[in-house]
């Protein structure tokens, strides 16, 4: 993986192939010490998993991908928990006849390349479980209603 910092808190980020997408930024941040952020990138991966969340189950149904794909977009952030740090992203990946397959980002292995761009936060935002959803969800203190 390579990086370069643009300014005080945005990175470009080059995975290299063969790479695992979500691993590979684990690691980033956590060599730089990155708690809170939010990326957004493109590229091309030969095998992926995707996920589509039941709410009223409260579980993942996970799918498994592999071919050439682009990697349209995938968008996500990163946030600390009590039980470390959570890199949640979303993807959108189009096949060779240009079907598109889209859902949350497990993980991914690079073909060509993967380049992002991160945005460090100032604020320190934590994921907390909450009982409704079934997810990890950012812990925020103020309400609008």
């Amino acid at each position: 993986m390579f990086f370069q910092k643009i300014t005080i808190n945005t990175y470009i980020i080059r995975i290299r192939r063969g790479e695992q997408v979500i691993k590979s930024l684990t690691k980033f941040c956590q060599k730089l010490k990155i708690n809170n952020a939010f990326f957004y990138g493109i590229g091309a991966l030969d095998k992926f998993t995707l996920a589509n969340y039941n709410v009223d189950k409260q579980k993942y149904l996970d799918k498994k991908f592999s071919g050439a794909y682009e990697l349209a977009n995938i968008a996500g952030n990163v946030f600390d928990s009590k039980d470390g740090l959570i890199i949640h992203a979303h993807a959108v990946l189009a096949d060779e006849k240009m079907k598109p397959v889209a859902g949350h980002f497990v993980e991914g292995r690079v073909s060509g390349t993967v380049e992002l761009y991160l945005k460090k936060l100032n604020s320190k935002i934590i994921k907390k479980y909450d009982k409704e959803t079934g997810l990890k969800l950012a812990n925020l203190p103020k309400v609008i209603s």
